[in-house]
């Protein structure tokens, strides 16, 4: 019997009623299409309204938080300031961590995770602020976001989920720039070129960060870290190459290794943001040095025509490399 019969066969069966369509895809292993399409669509739709609703509940929580704080602000004293800023910030992340060990499938933990997160910060200011140490030196704000740092690298360890991680890294960040501001601090210092270096390191360690969690629980960070990782990387450097000919050429390169990157890293983020700063690169160069030359007008049709090769290229790299 080849192929053809047994199909025919097997039809023939199912219309007399002796067999059923549901028994022969029990059989074979196959669930029905109809009813994992709508499986799949309720499911889908159940967690994005879900997901709406938390994220808009703990945005209009934020918001009245800062009213209510802001009323009652010049009456509580400074152990209310403190209270309601940094106490209710951590007492809400403790309520996220007994939820997150509890009911970690309810997604209700992170959001209170959030909602501590965006408290805890503006908190330790505050309590700072109240607690007179003063602001004449980075030193003691740097340690204060070096110890929010430390906590969120702990909660993390402990319940391993992205919303940690984002804490983590925001207050990492911030306390490198207030570590290294405080290290070099004094009025005869120019900041400028270092805090360009640095937002450089920074950035490439987002883009080393995004890498290292592709398969890992922290996969939804990565689109973040590689958009602000190019985006800090890039403008840094690009702040650097006005009135400095080595830099306007190397930044050629370096934005040309930005678009190799987006192929090896197959991130769209990193591409347009290449592509961006390649753009705006090339149009700093010919208004410097070739608007008197040639002429504005023709400098602009020049330019337009960089510009539709520069779109060109980066659709073919979107199509050939980076579409699944």
């Amino acid at each position: 019997m080849n192929k053809e019969e047994l199909l025919q066969e097997l039809s023939a069966k199912i219309n007399a009623g002796e067999l059923n369509r549901e028994e022969v895809l029990s059989r074979l292993n196959f669930a029905p299409p109809v009813s994992q399409e709508s499986e799949g669509t309720r499911g889908f739709s159940h967690f994005s309204v879900t997901k709406m609703l938390y994220v808009l509940g703990a945005v209009i929580v934020i918001i009245g938080v800062g009213f209510f704080v802001a009323q009652i602000w010049e009456d509580i004293g400074s152990f209310g300031r403190i209270a309601v800023t940094l106490g209710l910030g951590l007492l809400i992340a403790a309520i996220g961590s007994m939820l997150l060990k509890q009911k970690p499938e309810d997604n209700i933990g992170p959001i209170f995770h959030f909602i501590g997160g965006m408290l805890i910060p503006g908190g330790a200011v505050v309590t700072l602020s109240e607690l007179d140490v003063g602001f004449v030196s980075l030193w003691p704000v740097a340690i204060t976001f070096g110890v929010i740092f430390a906590f969120y690298l702990l909660l993390n360890a402990i319940h391993k989920h992205p919303i940690l991680t984002f804490f983590a890294v925001a207050n990492g960040t911030a306390f490198i720039y207030l570590l290294v501001g405080a290290i070099v601090e004094g009025p005869y210092y120019r900041h400028e070129d270092l805090y360009a270096y640095l937002t450089m390191v920074i950035g490439a360690s987002y883009l080393l960060l995004a890498h290292a969690f592709r398969d890992g629980w922290n996969k939804k960070l990565i689109g973040a870290l590689y958009f602000f990782g190019i985006t800090g990387f890039l403008g840094a450097a690009f702040s650097q190459v006005f009135d400095s000919v080595p830099w306007q050429l190397l930044y050629f390169i370096i934005v040309l290794g930005g678009l190799f990157l987006s192929v090896y890293m197959r991130s769209r983020s990193i591409l347009v943001m290449s592509t961006l700063f390649l753009i705006a690169h090339v149009s700093y160069i010919t208004s410097e040095y070739f608007a008197d030359s040639l002429g504005w007008p023709i400098s602009l049709v020049v330019l337009g025509f960089v510009f539709i090769g520069l779109g060109y290229a980066s659709v073919t790299i979107n199509k050939k490399y980076l579409r699944t």
